[in-house]
């Protein structure tokens, strides 16, 4: 098990948006050794090179291309409770009072990393708590993911004639990306001749990277978080996997 919560901040060109992402992933057992309180690094290797499989998620801010401003990991087995895990980050928060960069302990059965940035110095035991709280309140509501995937949903239908070639969303894909942005999100249709598009991409590259932020209103770190995209071409019924372009 890996949850994770970050204090996140995006920088907009007229808006500073600051909030809490928490995530949590499970493993299974034989990935985790028996005695995390052997491996000191156990936490930094989880979190960069074996996250595991996204459960849930709790996002202010839309992942991808934010300032980490301060973080807790904690890593342990699949069979941790609410209360053993709380009592662990009791203990810790004792020790948080004075963190100049981050702070690791351990036990057999959980590994707890906290961490914050210079200019939240001072802050610290603030920090945790409401980072921990929102980390503790995933762990026992798990809100199903919607802004990460491993498997690409987002599709995208591609119609090619003499004259012209059309993207727009499939209508499954259309009334998710509705549910993400809200009621009142429309989706688009994107058209262009086989000339423009030549010209286009002589100049601005792969249409597609265009194309795909304007049909999902969403950013190509966010479409990349999905797992990619599949594009069909609704002649031949062929699927590619996007950016990858991989047949399906």
């Amino acid at each position: 098990m890996y949850l994770t919560a970050h204090r996140v901040r995006r920088i907009g060109v007229n808006t500073t948006n600051v909030g809490i992402d928490a995530f949590l992933y499970g493993h299974e057992e034989e990935e985790l050794p028996d005695d995390l309180q052997q491996d000191q690094r156990i936490v930094d290797q989880i979190v960069n090179l074996n996250p595991g499989k996204l459960i849930a998620e709790s996002v202010d801010i839309e992942p991808g291309g934010n300032s980490v401003l301060s973080f807790v990991d904690i890593v342990g087995s699949e069979s941790l409770d609410q209360r053993r895990i709380q009592d662990f980050l009791d203990q810790l928060e004792r020790e948080v009072t004075d963190v100049h960069n981050h702070i690791t302990r351990s036990a057999q059965d959980i590994a707890v990393r906290f961490g914050i940035s210079y200019e939240l110095q001072g802050h610290e035991l603030g920090e945790f708590k409401a980072l921990t709280k929102r980390a503790m309140r995933l762990f026992v509501s798990r809100e199903p993911p919607r802004w990460r995937s491993e498997q690409p949903w987002i599709e995208i239908h591609h119609d090619v004639s003499d004259h012209q070639e059309t993207f727009s969303l499939t209508q499954k894909t259309a009334e998710k990306l509705r549910q993400m942005h809200g009621g009142n999100w429309v989706s688009s249709r994107v058209s262009i001749d086989p000339h423009t598009k030549l010209n286009f991409e002589f100049i601005h590259g792969d249409l597609m990277q265009h194309v795909v932020p304007i049909l999902t209103a969403l950013t190509l770190e966010q479409v990349a978080a999905q797992g990619g995209l599949i594009l069909e071409d609704t002649s031949s019924g062929r699927k590619i996997k996007w950016p990858e372009l991989n047949e399906l």
